[in-house]
């Protein structure tokens, strides 16, 4: 395996995850690959996983906390859908917050330097030319 390979491991709870099941988790989770250079390693713990499974992926980063997606569904396969389709949501989530990082287009930035500014002239010390000014207007 390259070092862009993301490894999947099967783990089943009073039951066991069949070949065929195994495979069509491996090939859903092709659409992680556009993931790969974060990911390292992707758990699938199914609990019951022929009848009403429990399925929960739990995605490896490489850096940072595991992002854990959990559902209970009436299939193995249609649970494992629904849960790539929520990882995938987090990953491009998580994506969007560090590429907005320190960005100065992001929401709220543009309202800060003018609050600050604001801030700074409210507390600015009243100069003695600010006090012949004010005394010449009145």
């Amino acid at each position: 395996m390259s070092d862009d390979a993301i490894t999947i491991e099967f783990k089943g709870r009073h039951d066991h995850i069949t070949e065929r099941m195994q495979e069509h988790a491996a090939k859903k989770m092709t659409r992680l690959s556009r993931f790969a250079d974060r990911l390292v390693r992707i758990e699938v713990v199914a609990d019951h996983a022929h009848k009403n499974p429990e399925v929960e992926l739990i995605a490896h980063l490489r850096r940072g906390a595991p992002l854990v997606t959990k559902d209970r569904g009436t299939s193995f396969s249609a649970t494992i859908d629904l849960l790539i389709d929520k990882l995938v949501a987090q990953l491009r989530k998580q994506k969007e917050i560090r590429k907005g990082h320190k960005n100065p287009g992001r929401k709220g930035a543009a309202q800060r330097p003018a609050r600050r500014a604001a801030r700074a002239e409210d507390e600015r010390e009243e100069t003695y030319e600010d006090v012949v000014r004010k005394s010449l207007r009145d």
